[in-house]
């Protein structure tokens, strides 16, 4: 899981916000994984602890598992992991030992994330071995800064939040614009099939080993593909097929 460390965001009117990762889109696919089975490895630029984003702390993103809340903020606190990550560059080094590359959302991602070119290089390694790869909610904005020649995942389906939401949070949440926004439409016009749900509800997509998500409350969606992806790529499978989609979409 790569996350971010940025814990300042300028916005387009010269304010600034505490940001950081959004928490349950980072603890709900930790929790997940761990129950899977699996080993979780966590890594920043330059190895900087996470920061977390204060509104993610609202109760609001937990109405349907509110107990997960306190476990959560627990788990930021103790994990050994987001006390000293590994160094995306580290990461990047040793792509080979890992199976899957997950980022959560938050508006950290579009401060010290988006243009990380170690990200970047991972994101091309992971997607031409056909490994799984998990956008969440503002992540998927990762896909508008990738090399065209060397994007793996060029003209996918994928979701992201939508441009309502991003309104919303402007308005409601940040007080200003975000410098950069309008994520929907930046993957529209890089030749993405991007489409999203209703502001606030659940929506998750997969095409290959690709899994994107749309807001806080699509964690549950976001999971079971993104579990899935991984299960079909330890079992040598590379796309699930879906009849009334193109080849290689499955949602």
């Amino acid at each position: 899981m790569v996350l971010s460390a940025a814990s300042e965001q300028q916005l387009a009117d010269g304010s600034t916000r505490q940001t950081g990762v959004f928490l349950n889109e980072f603890y709900e696919p930790y929790r997940a994984l761990i129950d899977a089975g699996y080993d979780v490895v966590v890594a920043t630029p330059q190895g900087r602890a996470p920061a977390f984003d204060p509104e993610g702390m609202d109760p609001s993103y937990w109405k349907e598992h509110p107990e997960a809340l306190a476990e959560a903020q627990a788990l930021v606190t103790q994990l050994p992991q987001l006390r000293t990550p590994l160094n995306l560059s580290e990461v990047r080094a040793r792509a080979d030992d890992f199976q899957a590359l997950l980022i959560p959302g938050g508006q950290g991602v579009m401060v010290d994330l988006l243009d990380d070119a170690d990200l970047h290089g991972l994101l091309i390694h992971f997607g031409a071995t056909d490994r799984p790869v998990g956008l969440v909610c503002h992540a998927p904005a990762l896909l508008t800064r990738m090399p065209a020649r060397q994007n793996p995942f060029a003209g996918r389906s994928v979701t992201s939040v939508s441009g309502f939401e991003e309104w919303y949070i402007e308005t409601f949440v940040m007080d200003a614009r975000a410098k950069v926004r309008g994520i929907g439409d930046q993957l529209d016009d890089a030749g993405y099939r991007h489409e999203t749900a209703l502001p606030g509800r659940s929506h998750a997509m997969r095409d290959c080993n690709l899994v994107t998500s749309q807001n806080p409350f699509s964690g549950a969606d976001f999971n079971a593909h993104f579990l899935a992806a991984l299960s079909d790529w330890r079992n040598a499978g590379r796309c699930a097929a879906d009849t009334d989609e193109p080849p290689r979409a499955s949602r």
